[in-house]
């Protein structure tokens, strides 16, 4: 099994900057969605633990994985150690959590797993960042302001990469770029009534991200 670097899962969310976020409660829906997002050229697939038996589709994905390249498949809501020990167990590529944890903090920077940690508060991001968070996902923004509360949580913490999350649709990624996000976590939103609609939303969100943030592809 291959084992993504930090560096290499760093130039992906540089030049293709979304998190494609699969969660759902059914496997077969959410191996669908993984594979339409990976068509569609997304390089950062996050499993969920919301998706029953998820360390499972993570390791048969990886399987078909390429050598050497992306995409890479990470596992999401990593809310404690024992998440984070079942997602480095099959595999996972990166690691998210909504929340901070010093455990799954450690367990990541311990298995040279690249890292966000979930921070809402100019508090909370800036403790992610001290236990090593390659990036801070700001979460949940729609609820809290979206886009204007991203932009002000930024204006000290200008250094701390920041990735936006929660509650935002394909058409808001702009804003949130001019608001200081690097990188996107996004799931429903591009998720259709067909893979065919699917693999058509989440180009759609790539090319709007890479637009807004000046990555090249």
């Amino acid at each position: 099994m291959r084992k993504a670097s930090r560096d290499q899962v760093a130039a992906s969310v540089r030049s293709a900057p979304v998190f494609g976020v699969v969660r759902t409660d059914s496997y077969d829906a959410a191996e669908g969605q993984a594979r339409a997002f990976m068509e569609a050229g997304l390089e950062l697939i996050e499993i969920t633990f919301s998706v029953p038996n998820a360390t499972s589709l993570v390791s048969a994905l990886l399987d078909e994985a390429h050598a050497s390249g992306p995409p890479w498949i990470g596992m999401g809501t990593v809310t404690t150690q024992e998440r984070a020990r079942a997602a480095l167990s099959c595999g996972a590529e990166f690691i998210v959590s909504p929340n901070i944890s010093d455990g799954v903090a450690r367990l990541a920077r311990d298995a040279d797993r690249y890292l966000l940690m979930g921070g809402l508060t100019a508090t909370e991001i800036v403790h992610a960042w001290e236990l090593g968070a390659d990036m801070v996902k700001v979460y949940p923004l729609g609820p809290v302001g979206g886009a204007s509360y991203l932009s002000v949580v930024r204006q000290p913490l200008a250094e701390i990469p920041m990735l936006a999350g929660g509650g935002f649709g394909l058409d808001e990624i702009e804003e949130y770029a001019e608001a200081g996000a690097r990188a996107f976590g996004i799931g429903p939103p591009m998720v259709g009534p067909t893979y065919e609609e699917t693999v058509r939303l989440a180009r759609r969100a790539l090319e709007l991200a890479r637009r807004a943030t000046g990555a090249s592809s």
